[in-house]
């Protein structure tokens, strides 16, 4: 088993190479030693390979003598609020969205909240050692899995009611939504047409990723709806595409959201350092705080909750709305959102062109996982000498007279990313080529052959 394969957000690996089955009993084994708790609930995403890895999860954790609620293939919010309900801990398999061939697990505490970083490394510290402890077979329950659903929907359906009937193309990209998404929708009285509504874990139309991919099915179809939502493989990600087929970035999804949430709830909103400046607008005029996190969903949950917050976002497309669902729940906020759009005279395009937007990009910078924490142990040294306002809670974050940057390496990838964001192009481009420049010189001056000479 190799270590690489704990994240701080999750477990995650290419089934069969990085990840096998016998792997993943033993970290149910384990993670049946770290709880406090005697049950766990246990869920699945589409994936071709997770029907397998849940049942040596399974198998692994009932052989400590505790037992395990198998909900069966659900979406993340799904099975998140089954457990959620009964006060247990929930194991979820999935790779959310990476391609086909990976598998993982995420780990979700019993108030609802992800498994933060030092928990995941204590599972892992359990398993490298390799141990299994044998108490007995602990007893196994399989869950009606329809009724499951069932819960879900009638528990969003008494939350909130659109006001109107509106057209609302779902994208679901074969992907755990496929369970869930119409019955949803159609349940609260929206005309819905489906997209790639066969679960099918080989992802034959599109990737997982609805960030990455272009969505250009959707996109086209789109056009005869009043908007569309495409979500990513485990469901806990959406994109919002409006009827010109444009996609709404995180923020001006987030911008329609709090335009009334924000006058029903109490509490600051959080946001996480990549996230540009437009989700402050609505906030600062309210009088509300906008606290910053680090980046990643399980942060973004913590926050949420030790702040009493009345929204999160990330600007992956994670979000959290504490009063209508307990955990970042893409297809329960998607939902909030179309019921927000219920009661607008205006189209999703006509709302988005008065939203204020400035220049925004990511850039990747490739950076060997060897060398890029010291990389970036050079940067943050050098932006603290060059500059006062910098952020170093999550990589280095510096904001500018004219716009901002964060500098921060992957946590998935051989990868420094730059993301920036400016006041008006001219800012922008000055932005973007000053602090390429020193990403590149860094990294540069950290090649063995470059150190060698100094």
């Amino acid at each position: 088993m190799h270590p690489s394969i704990f994240r701080a957000y999750d477990i995650r690996g290419v089934y069969g190479k990085d990840v096998t089955e016998d792997d993943v009993g033993v970290i149910g084994n384990s993670m049946a030693r770290f709880l406090k708790e005697d049950k766990v609930v246990v869920g699945r995403d589409v994936r071709i390979s997770s029907e397998g890895v849940a049942r040596a999860f399974i198998n692994g954790f009932s052989r400590t003598g505790k037992d395990v609620v198998d909900v069966g293939m659900v979406s993340l919010g799904v099975g998140s609020l089954y457990a959620w309900k009964r006060r247990l801990p929930f194991a979820y398999i999935t790779a959310s969205h990476m391609p086909a061939e990976w598998t993982g697990i995420k780990f979700f505490c019993s108030n609802g909240t992800g498994f933060m970083e030092e928990d995941n490394y204590k599972i892992r510290d359990l398993s490298l050692e390799g141990r299994i402890v044998d108490k007995g077979t602990g007893r196994v329950e399989n869950e009606d899995t329809g009724k499951v659903i069932e819960e879900y929907v009638e528990f969003l359906l008494s939350k909130i009611r659109p006001r109107k009937k509106m057209k609302i193309l779902l994208d679901c990209g074969n992907g755990a939504a496929c369970v869930v998404a119409r019955k949803l929708f159609e349940r609260a009285g929206f005309d819905v047409d489906v997209l790639f509504e066969e679960p099918d874990g080989s992802f034959p139309n599109r990737s997982p990723d609805n960030f990455e991919d272009p969505l250009t099915v959707a996109k086209e179809r789109v056009r005869e709806f009043d908007f569309g939502i495409a979500y990513d493989g485990d469901g806990d990600r959406a994109v919002i595409i409006d009827c010109n087929g444009s996609v709404l970035t995180p923020e001006q999804t987030s911008y329609i959201i709090l335009e009334e949430l924000i006058q029903k709830e109490e509490g600051p909103v959080i946001a996480n350092v990549e996230c540009t400046k437009v989700i402050d607008i609505i906030p600062e005029k309210f009088g509300r705080e906008v606290k910053r996190i680090r980046v990643g969903h399980t942060f973004l949950m913590d926050a949420v909750y030790r702040e009493k917050a009345c929204f999160g976002a990330e600007r992956a497309g994670h979000y959290v709305i504490p009063s209508i669902f307990p955990t970042d729940d893409s297809l329960a906020v998607s939902y909030y959102f179309a019921c927000v759009l219920s009661s607008r005279d205006s189209d999703l395009s006509e709302i988005a062109k008065g939203i204020p937007s400035y220049p925004f990009k990511r850039v990747n910078f490739e950076c060997d996982d060897e060398r890029k924490f010291m990389v970036m142990d050079r940067i943050k040294e050098r932006m603290m000498k060059e500059h006062e306002n910098v952020n170093t809670l999550d990589g280095v974050r510096i904001d500018l007279e004219k716009g901002w940057v964060l500098v921060r390496p992957s946590n998935t990838s051989p990868t420094i990313r730059l993301t920036m964001e400016g006041k008006d192009e001219q800012s922008f481009e000055e932005i973007k080529n000053r602090f390429s420049a020193i990403i590149e010189e860094e990294i540069s001056a950290s090649e063995p052959n470059k150190q060698a000479e100094q």
